[in-house]
């Protein structure tokens, strides 16, 4: 797993430092959705350690090394008490030890407040990374612990970057979809993930509620969400990026994006949300947009 270009000051900064002795030990990687907060935690993982950064380190077996991530919608405290205690050991085959909390925002309280101490007075020769990219979800005394590093968004590397990787007739409409996020637009071309527009408006017709509910589900639902997002928000500032429903008032549009985003914050924050059912009712909520007259 490489670097991204538009990481690579990012990565000269963090290189000087280390070399320089002046890294912290408790960091916070971070930036906007979709600009690979996760890769560059990979590289900085594995630089630390002195291993391959090419390799995939959530997946490398390696005794100084760790990575965490949500069981579910959350970080339990079990799993910050192992990294506690791999934190107080010494190095074993290499300078140093790191763990890695990737979507470090799903830290519940006991798991966060369990961290506290750690992040305050990291073991020396431990480095414990937090990737997060939504650090407002993290409580104030784990920021305050950290120190950022963030991925600055550079939309002309983007593009020069994908242009070997999306088609150019589907470029901007999945640059749309995803935010200008090149790494979510990059994984959704490299899988096949169908462009949302044919869906949503195929979620108007009720017969077809079962072929469009299992292709919410097959892209995975939040993120789906967060797409269709960008479409009533864009409808309801004036925008036709679909030509149904229509009218579409921009009083129903706004409602509609509201239940869009308690549906999605669900999904994010409970292990026992039921993605079909939540589905389901969104596309009755979506039906209503189009009913509604202005």
């Amino acid at each position: 797993m490489s670097l991204l270009p538009w990481h690579d000051d990012l990565a000269r900064d963090v290189a000087r430092r280390l070399e320089a002795g002046t890294l912290p030990h408790a960091l916070l990687v971070t930036g906007p959705p979709g600009w690979g907060e996760r890769d560059f935690a990979n590289w900085m993982a594995l630089r630390l350690i002195d291993a391959d950064t090419d390799r995939e380190a959530a997946a490398l077996a390696h005794p100084d090394l760790r990575w965490v991530v949500p069981d579910g919608a959350v970080i339990k405290v079990d799993a910050v008490r192992e990294i506690v205690a791999f934190a107080q050991g010494t190095p074993q085959s290499g300078p140093r030890k790191v763990a890695v909390l990737a979507g470090a925002e799903a830290l519940n309280t006991s798991a966060a407040n369990a961290l506290l101490k750690t992040l305050e007075e990291p073991p020396p020769g431990t480095h414990l990374l937090l990737v997060s990219s939504q650090p407002g979800r993290l409580l104030p005394t784990i920021r305050s612990r950290c120190q950022r590093l963030e991925i600055r968004p550079d939309h002309q590397a983007a593009r020069d970057w994908l242009a070997d990787r999306v088609a150019a007739d589907v470029l901007d409409l999945r640059l749309f979809e995803h935010g200008g996020a090149p790494v979510a637009v990059a994984a959704a071309e490299a899988g096949g993930q169908p462009l949302l527009a044919g869906l949503l408006e195929l979620a108007l017709d009720p017969a077809r509620d079962g072929e469009v509910v299992a292709g919410l589900l097959d892209s995975g639902l939040p993120d789906a969400l967060g797409r269709w997002y960008r479409y009533v928000a864009a409808m309801a500032a004036g925008h036709r990026p679909l030509a149904r429903p229509d009218p579409a008032p921009a009083r129903a549009l706004m409602g509609f994006a509201d239940e869009l985003v308690w549906v999605r914050r669900q999904l994010l924050s409970s292990n026992s949300a039921n993605d079909r059912l939540l589905a389901e009712r969104l596309l009755v909520c979506w039906r209503r947009v189009e009913s509604a007259r202005p």
